[in-house]
C-alpha cells in the first residue's frame, strides 16, 4: 500500500514538472499552488518508515538544494543510508 507521504511526494514532483512546462499563465500558478499544498502535506505528516523518511529527504533536496544548509546535509545523509539498520 502506498503511504500518504509517497502519494504527496509524487503529486509534488508531478506539479513541479508541469509548472516548468506550462506557459507563464494561470496554469503555471495552479501547478505551483499544487506543489506547495503537496509539500506542506508531506512536511506535516510524520514518517512511519524509512522509505517515508527518504521521500521527505528527496522533497527537501528538490525544494531547497542549497548544500550549505543543515536540512540539505541531513537529507543527503538519509538518502545515503541503506535502511538495513533495525
Amino acid at each position: 500500500m502506498t503511504s500518504p507521504i509517497r502519494k504527496a511526494m509524487m503529486a509534488a514532483l508531478g506539479a513541479d514538472r508541469r509548472c516548468y512546462k506550462e506557459p507563464a499563465t494561470t496554469d503555471a500558478q495552479a501547478q505551483s499552488d499544487r506543489f506547495r499544498a503537496a509539500y506542506r502535506k508531506v512536511i506535516q505528516t510524520p514518517a512511519r518508515s524509512f522509505a517515508d523518511l527518504q521521500d521527505k529527504a528527496r522533497l527537501v533536496m528538490l525544494f531547497d538544494p542549497d548544500p550549505k544548509q543543515i536540512e540539505a546535509s541531513l537529507a543527503r545523509d538519509i538518502l545515503a543510508m541503506k535502511g538495513d539498520a533495525k
